[in-house]
């Protein structure tokens, strides 16, 4: 009897069984025994091991071939094969390349707020300066309107004193050059024969003449009557600005008035 008759029945086809009919036949049996290659377990084992690694390595390699292939996707990198120093090298540049974009993005962002700032303060500057030349042009008026009063003509006759100048400001143009009024036609100061500048004085009186407010005398051709404190026009300019009195108010206009028909 055989006690290992499982451990040789690995060995024939059909196992156990068909070794075990061959053993209690009388006749004469062939068996075949099972195709490959017997090994010892030391054998197998070492074999086993080296399987195990194998797939270790293949298993490795799959997952750095994905891995690399992830890290060129997810890096938007356009390059062929798995080389890691090429694809280190590759998103070295590329992190580089993107790093120099979003400075440049911020850059002009920058420059086009900063262009909408200064245009915005641009805007308001010349906004304010219109507001200032208006300003100004105001007061020139004033100023001029207060001054042509000191060179109103006397004696004027059919016109009151603030017509006069209202009037004569739509036939002249007046203002200030090195802070002396002057008459201007044309864009161009009144002069002489000689170029020298006409006073403004005697280009009312001109004017005054010419339209038949008053004589050839001039700017008054007399003294103040009835007692009058006032000796010129000067005077009574003189006690306006005294007593603070606007010339161009009716208070003012009447004594100017009053002065030039006395």
């Amino acid at each position: 009897m055989i006690k290992n008759l499982d451990v040789l029945a690995k060995f024939v086809k059909g196992g156990a069984e068909v070794l075990q009919k061959a053993i209690e036949s009388k006749d004469e049996v062939s068996i075949d025994a099972v195709e490959g290659e017997f090994v010892t377990d030391e054998a197998l084992n070492t074999l086993k091991q080296t399987r195990f690694e194998d797939g270790k390595k293949e298993g490795q390699t799959i997952g750095y071939d994905f891995a690399m292939k992830d890290v060129k996707k997810d890096l938007g990198i356009e390059l062929e094969g798995k080389d890691r120093a090429a694809i280190i090298a590759a998103a070295k540049e590329k992190i580089m390349a993107d790093a120099k974009i979003e400075p440049d993005k911020k850059v002009k962002e920058l420059q086009d707020s900063l262009a909408k700032l200064q245009n915005t303060y641009q805007t308001d500057l010349d906004l304010k300066n219109n507001e200032i030349g208006t300003y100004k042009a105001t007061l020139e008026s004033f100023k001029i309107n207060s001054d042509l009063a000191a060179f109103i003509p006397q004696g004027l006759t059919g016109i009151k004193p603030q017509h006069f100048t209202t009037i004569a400001r739509t036939e002249y143009a007046f203002a200030y050059e090195n802070d002396v009024l002057v008459a201007k036609k044309n864009g161009a100061v009144i002069k002489d024969k000689m170029e020298k500048p006409i006073s403004v004085s005697d280009v009312l009186s001109d004017f005054a003449k010419t339209n038949g407010w008053i004589g050839e005398g001039g700017r008054g051709g007399g003294t103040p009557g009835g007692g009058s404190e006032f000796k010129s026009l000067n005077d009574v300019y003189a006690y306006l600005e005294k007593n603070k009195v606007d010339p161009m108010s009716d208070e003012g206009q009447k004594l100017i008035a009053d002065f030039n028909n006395s």
